[in-house]
């Protein structure tokens, strides 16, 4: 019996794609590695996250260390994010069923805090950080522990490829959103158990269980 839905922040609630491009070439001549085109985003797209790092030329040791300065940028733009479109009701209507909802996301809390107030989202329980980029397996194993769930009774919802990896590290069901950072090719290497091309979707999936 499915009990918790955990989303994704970034690419699954929220269209922050240009946000996330400007931050990624403002700090590239801080960190010493190549910026990026519009272009060469649509490119590297198609590659897994550690892939695009090498393209680049970003070392993943250099990753913590830019953390900080991320989320401050990322704070600022916080005012000019929105959710993507039909959001706040899917997750009224997932509410509405009694279903916990949570987020987990590489995101801080506080911009995520930041966001949801700004955009009256009302209704998650829990909203975590995993501070380990390529470790949410590791977030997630301890939050399903700390709250008594087995993977039978929770649906992760997220749009990277590394979502799904997680999940799938875990035995937790995912559902791929289409409208994200990853593309679908991408995503299908990783097998989801299904994919949602809009919010409605995610509904539709989560009620038939």
């Amino acid at each position: 019996m499915i009990k918790h839905i955990i989303f994704d922040f970034d690419g699954t609630i929220v269209d922050s794609l240009d946000l996330s491009f400007y931050i990624y070439n403002e700090l590239a001549a801080k960190f010493k590695y190549k910026p990026i085109t519009r272009e060469d985003m649509h490119i590297l797209k198609n590659a897994p996250l550690k892939e695009r790092f090498k393209v680049v030329g970003l070392p993943l040791y250099k990753i913590p260390k830019m953390t900080f300065e991320v989320m401050t940028l990322y704070n600022d733009g916080i005012k000019h994010l929105k959710a993507f479109d039909g959001i706040n009701e899917l997750l009224a209507n997932l509410k509405n069923t009694g279903l916990n909802l949570s987020v987990l996301s590489s995101n801080s809390v506080n911009n995520i805090t930041d966001f949801f107030e700004n955009n009256n989202i009302v209704g998650f329980d829990h909203i975590i950080s995993s501070n380990n980029l390529f470790g949410k397996h590791k977030t997630l194993k301890k939050f399903m522990k700390h709250n008594n769930l087995t993977p039978d009774e929770i649906i992760y919802v997220g749009d990277e490829l590394r979502d799904v990896e997680a999940c799938k590290k875990l035995a937790v069901k995912v559902i791929a959103v289409l409208w994200g950072f990853d593309p679908k090719n991408l995503l299908e290497t990783g097998k989801p158990d299904y994919f949602a091309t809009e919010p409605e979707d995610i509904y539709n999936f989560v009620t038939s269980f």
